[in-house]
């Protein structure tokens, strides 16, 4: 759904992305009415997928398979959705910068339900449960602000399409076995949840290595990625030494994640460079103290420690999401202008 006033390459390299399109997209388009927008298509697989979420969240501790399986279809039909919205503007020339913007912002939301609710399916530990919902969003930022400085939108062989196949075979593995049976299931003596979720968080971080290695080669510059890194270092070291419960550490690592990525995209529609964002810095300072504090012998009691993670993952929330949604209305007004040339 490109438009020319925010042209860009598009190196797309999913295996499964080919065959979904050629098969189960494209042979449904024509039966889209011409006068759907293209948006609600994307918003509407946007609510689907945020429902499956909520939908897991609140029943995955219950002994029922029913969820799992909603969940798989929810999942499939937002995939669904997220792929036929450009087809169906292309096909209808609605294509559009607001349509684009969208798109992409919305897909940094996506791609955090997509992890959270393959942590849930799973049941991991703590410390692989918050690395694997953070990384993920972690990857997405880091992409877009890669394509902010090059040009170039890339996608590794291990993206979208893949994640939502793998999460649907979990997800029917939990309705049919359980989380018990699959806990037990051991490879080379550690059990399966923590080699999918380790799996998943090391394909990230490779992708998050490999586009910063691609900038660095593009001679971009790698300022702008201290903050990220910083901010993903100090998530792993409060996870590691459990200074903020599995909770709180995933809400705060994701809503910062999901603040760079907007603001990266905001950033691009407007033409501008990325920017060191020294609030994300800060919010590293902070976590580190927090796990320094853990580490020096610090052991609040039950009650002080439960305050400390909602009083973290309140403040977070409210400054960082209360900023992402600030660039999206900026990002929102920019793609309007451009829209209206």
């Amino acid at each position: 759904m490109t438009t020319p006033a925010l042209k860009y390459s598009v190196q797309d390299r999913s295996i499964l992305l080919p065959y979904y399109k050629r098969f189960l997209v494209e042979p449904l388009l024509p039966f889209i009415p011409a006068r759907v927008n293209p948006n609600a298509i994307t918003h509407g697989g946007h609510v689907l997928n945020l429902g499956a979420l909520l939908l897991l969240a609140l029943t995955a501790h219950m002994d029922k398979r029913w969820p799992f399986i909603a969940v798989a279809v929810l999942v499939h039909v937002y995939l669904w959705c997220d792929n036929a919205d450009g087809g169906h503007a292309r096909r209808t020339n609605q294509c559009s910068a607001k349509g684009e913007f969208l798109d992409h912002g919305l897909d940094l939301l996506n791609a955090t339900y997509v992890a959270c609710m393959t942590v849930l399916t799973l049941g991991a530990p703590p410390f692989w449960s918050v690395a694997a919902a953070v990384v993920v969003p972690a990857a997405a930022a880091v992409t877009y602000w890669e394509q902010a400085e090059t040009g170039v939108f890339q996608l590794g062989l291990f993206n979208q399409i893949e994640s939502i196949f793998a999460l649907s075979v979990a997800l029917v593995a939990r309705a049919v076995f359980g989380a018990e049976a699959i806990a037990a299931v051991t490879v080379l003596g550690v059990s399966l949840p923590v080699v999918v979720l380790g799996v998943v968080s090391v394909v990230a971080l490779f992708g998050i290595v490999r586009s910063t290695m691609r900038v660095a080669q593009n001679r971009g510059r790698l300022g702008p990625a201290i903050a990220p890194y910083a901010f993903g270092a100090a998530v792993t070291v409060v996870a590691a030494t459990d200074a903020l419960g599995t909770i709180a550490a995933i809400v705060a690592g994701a809503v910062v994640f999901i603040f760079i990525g907007i603001r990266q995209l905001t950033l691009r529609v407007r033409g501008e460079r990325p920017l060191l964002e020294r609030g994300v810095l800060l919010a590293a300072a902070v976590l580190g103290g927090l796990a320094g504090y853990r580490v020096l012998g610090g052991t609040p009691n039950a009650a002080m420690a439960q305050s400390i993670d909602w009083a973290a993952a309140g403040v977070v929330s409210v400054a960082f999401g209360g900023l992402a949604l600030a660039r999206a209305l900026e990002g929102h007004r920019a793609v309007e202008r451009l829209d209206r040339r």
